[in-house]
């Protein structure tokens, strides 16, 4: 037989509409809170509640806020939430005999009254027995001193010492904050810091219910929630010349943009950093064939419009435009990405193929909709059990084979396909590679970037195909044409303020160097990288900072280790930017695996 006590909530701080909500309705439903008769702004609500711990907050018009008056501490995610500990109430029966003929509300507090008092007895017990228990302890350390002989290696058992507080909480800070009440009739102080656990699921259902729970939020929400109150949107002519393109993405520090022709006054594609790889491709191959490299005005000549036409003939067909609508949901919004395998999509405001002018009104992501999801549950992030788990313990992403978690076991989970984790050997360059053989990596592979580390694996810093738009400093990319260039020195000219143009550069090539650059730009790079393996070993928040930036820096590399929650993951995902996270060891910074957004995407939403 279930047994339920009536515990009695009060908001008083205010507010047009008050509701509450906990853990015991799985932060999922609210409970409406009425006001209190002659007491403005107060509320209150009766809830029959198990015996038991319990964790709760208030919602004031629409605004997660807890009550400071009453006991209140972080929950295992870091939320700060209310508790209570609800007593079972085992009354005599001459108390349980109320008169008859009362009404219900009467009943209530003549409960409440019995449930209090009995609660105080329990604690004038409780404190009785640990005043025993320190005169046990105070007399056995007597004996102690006077024998001498050997230390004692566990506490004297005495009875009734189980329903006191363990040492390591009497004698360590609390991390419980607020004013405590002198008499608490449902609160149990003396072991709320040790009902407080990690998250732990055992259940194999446990993820379908996050995963329920992340469905009916994307579900819910539309694409409207994406576009924020003020932005920019570029959008790049179709007819514009390539070279331009190109400078156009470096300035405004983007990787690809939707495409406008404008005699069909439609949006028709997107061009991105790949487009732009096949280009220096194909004017490395023409060259290494024999031909004669491209000038800047012969670059001029060629269009976004004619790259598109020969990547046709080439067999490369451009991608048809992908794009969502603000009413679509998120669901929809993060489908459509994951299966077209798109960085973005912009959000169009009408149907391309229809009547009407398509205008931008912003570009959906991935990220954008972790954020999005994020921004919701950020006070309740309780409910979603599965963010709490260490990343070793989930399959998700793509790990070493020689990673320490690669074969260890993963969370059980409700679904067979999910009982897997990728593990491959991971696509990775040095500071020496070739520039050109990492552009061939990174399409052949059909990866997104490439973590740059030395020779025992260690992370030094990463390459993306968006760092190709860097070769625009000083027209770097006209050069590549015939020299050999390396990872290193790429990144080093990307992380210079002030870059020596290439084309200074000695013609003859200098002992210990690749393609004829300068001893000043070799010094440079090779103080690039000691500065990043600096930073990279002091990095805090899980960022390795490279590269300019305000300040003179900005974040490059995103890192994460086996043990960091899924919630870190996400979290540091949604940042505008980040398409991956490099796992690496802390102590020795090797590259164990990657985390992209897709992964987790597939992992969340699907």
């Amino acid at each position: 037989m279930s047994y339920f006590v009536p515990t009695r909530f009060v908001w008083r701080f205010g507010g047009r509409q008050v509701h509450l909500c906990g853990s015991f309705t799985r932060w999922v439903e609210t409970v409406p809170m009425a006001p209190v008769d002659n007491s403005p702004g107060v509320y209150a609500v009766v809830v029959h509640l198990p015996p038991g711990y319990h964790q709760y907050k208030f919602i004031v018009d629409g605004k997660w806020r807890h009550d400071e008056t009453a006991p209140f501490m972080p929950d295992p995610l870091g939320n700060v939430n209310n508790w209570l500990f609800v007593r079972r109430i085992d009354p005599s029966p001459a108390a349980t005999q109320l008169p008859s003929g009362i009404s219900f509300d009467q009943q209530l507090l003549a409960a409440q009254a019995q449930q209090q008092q009995a609660a105080v007895q329990q604690q004038q017990a409780a404190a009785a027995q640990q005043q025993q228990q320190q005169q046990q302890q105070q007399a056995a350390a007597v004996a102690q001193q006077q024998t001498a002989r050997q230390p004692l290696l566990s506490p004297p058992s005495h009875s009734g010492s189980a329903n006191v507080l363990p040492p390591h909480v009497q004698h360590s800070p609390s991390s419980l904050t607020g004013p405590v009440p002198a008499t608490q009739g449902d609160v149990d102080m003396a072991n709320a810091e040790a009902i407080v656990a990690p998250i732990v699921i055992h259940n194999p259902k446990e993820p379908e219910y996050t995963r329920k729970k992340i469905s009916d939020f994307l579900h819910s929400h539309t694409a409207y929630e994406l576009i924020p109150e003020s932005g920019k949107v570029v959008v790049l002519d179709v007819d514009l010349p390539v070279r331009q393109a190109f400078h156009a993405l470096h300035e405004q520090g983007i990787a690809s943009a939707p495409l406008w022709d404008l005699p069909s006054s439609n949006m028709i594609g997107v061009i991105s950093a790949s487009d732009f790889i096949h280009i220096l491709k194909r004017l490395r191959n023409s060259v290494t064939s024999g031909g004669n490299p491209m000038s800047e005005a012969e670059m001029d000549a060629h269009t976004i419009r004619g790259l598109r036409e020969e990547a046709g003939l080439e067999g490369r067909e451009p991608k048809p435009l992908v794009f969502v609508k603000p009413d679509d949901d998120l669901g929809k919004v993060a489908s459509t990405l994951s299966h077209n395998k798109c960085s973005m999509a912009p959000i169009l405001s009408a149907d391309p193929i229809g009547s009407e002018v398509p205008t931008v009104l912003h570009l959906a992501t991935l990220s954008g909709v972790l954020a999005c999801l994020m921004r919701h549950f950020r006070a309740s992030l309780a409910s979603l059990p599965l963010l709490a788990q260490p990343l070793g313990s989930l399959p998700l992403g793509t790990w070493s084979p020689d990673a320490g978690v690669a074969h260890a076991d993963v969370l059980p989970d409700s679904k067979d396909r999910r009982q897997w984790r990728k593990l491959q050997p991971l696509h990775t360059v040095t500071p020496n590679t070739l520039l050109t053989t990492a552009l061939s990596m990174l399409l052949e592979a059909g990866v997104s970037a490439l973590p740059v580390v030395d020779d025992k694996r260690c992370l030094l810093d990463i390459y993306a195909r968006s760092d190709i738009t860097q070769l625009c400093k000083a027209n770097a990319y006209n050069r590549l044409q015939w020299e050999d260039v390396t990872v290193g020195q790429a990144l080093s000219l990307a992380a210079s303020s002030n870059p020596m143009s290439w084309s200074s550069a000695p013609n003859q090539p200098v002992a210990g160097m690749m393609g004829g650059l300068s001893a000043e730009f070799q010094a440079q790079q090779q103080a690039q990288q000691h500065a990043m393996l600096h930073q990279l070993a002091t990095t805090e928040g899980g960022s390795l900072h490279a590269g300019p930036g305000p300040g003179g820096k900005s974040t490059r590399v995103y890192v994460c280790s086996k043990d960091d929650p899924l919630r870190t993951v996400v979290e540091r995902l949604a940042i505008p930017g980040v398409r991956r996270l490099v796992v690496v060891q802390p102590e020795t910074r090797r590259v164990e695996g990657l985390i992209s957004l897709s992964d987790v995407a597939a992992y969340l939403f699907s």
